[in-house]
C-alpha cells in the first residue's frame, strides 16, 4: 500500500531504514506499556492549573505533561532498545542480511550458528546479553534513586 508513493529507484526492504521501521512496530508496545499507567495516575490539577493561568495545550504538554513522563519515558525507550537489540524475527524478514550494512548481532549469530562456528556465535550472544544487562541494571539503579529523591522532597 505505501509502495506505490515509491518510484522503481526508492526502496526501504533490505535497508536500514527496513529494519529501523520493524523494530519500530515491534518494541513501541513496550514503550506504550510503560508510559500509560503513568499518564493515567498523573494528576490533571497541574494541567488545569496552565490552562487557567492561559497557556496553549502545547504549552501544558511541553511545560507540564511531559516533564512528568520523563521517566517512563527513558525507562520505555531503554526497554525498546534492550527489545531491539535481540530482535530476530522482524529483522530477517526485511534486513536483506547484509554483513557490513543490513546485518543485525541476532542475524550475525544465526549465520554463524548455521555455519558451525559456535564459539562465535556465542561469544556474540554474550556481549548482547551483557549488554541487556547493563540496560536492566541501569533501569533498576535509576528507579531506586529516583524513588530516593522522590522521598527527601
Amino acid at each position: 500500500m505505501i509502495g506505490r508513493f515509491f518510484s522503481e529507484d526508492q526502496q526501504i526492504m533490505f535497508t536500514p531504514y527496513a529494519i529501523i521501521l520493524a523494530n519500530i512496530f515491534v518494541t513501541f508496545p513496550l514503550a506504550f506499556g510503560v508510559i500509560k499507567p503513568v499518564f493515567d495516575t498523573m494528576s490533571r490539577s497541574l494541567e488545569e492549573a496552565s490552562a487557567t493561568i492561559g497557556a496553549t495545550r502545547w504549552q501544558t504538554f511541553w511545560h507540564v505533561t511531559l516533564p512528568s513522563l520523563r521517566g517512563a519515558i527513558v525507562t520505555g525507550a531503554l526497554l525498546t532498545f534492550a527489545r531491539a537489540v535481540g530482535e530476530f524475527g522482524s529483522t530477517i524478514l526485511v534486513s536483506g542480511n547484509l554483513a557490513g550494512r543490513t546485518q543485525t548481532a541476532p542475524l550475525y549469530i544465526f549465520a554463524k550458528f548455521n555455519e558451525g562456528q559456535i564459539e562465535a556465535a556465542n561469544a556474540i550472544a554474550i556481549v548482547l546479553a551483557l549488554l541487556s544487562f547493563v540496560i536492566f541494571s541501569v533501569l533498576f539503579f535509576a528507579r531506586d534513586w529516583l524513588e530516593f529523591e522522590a522521598q527527601d522532597v
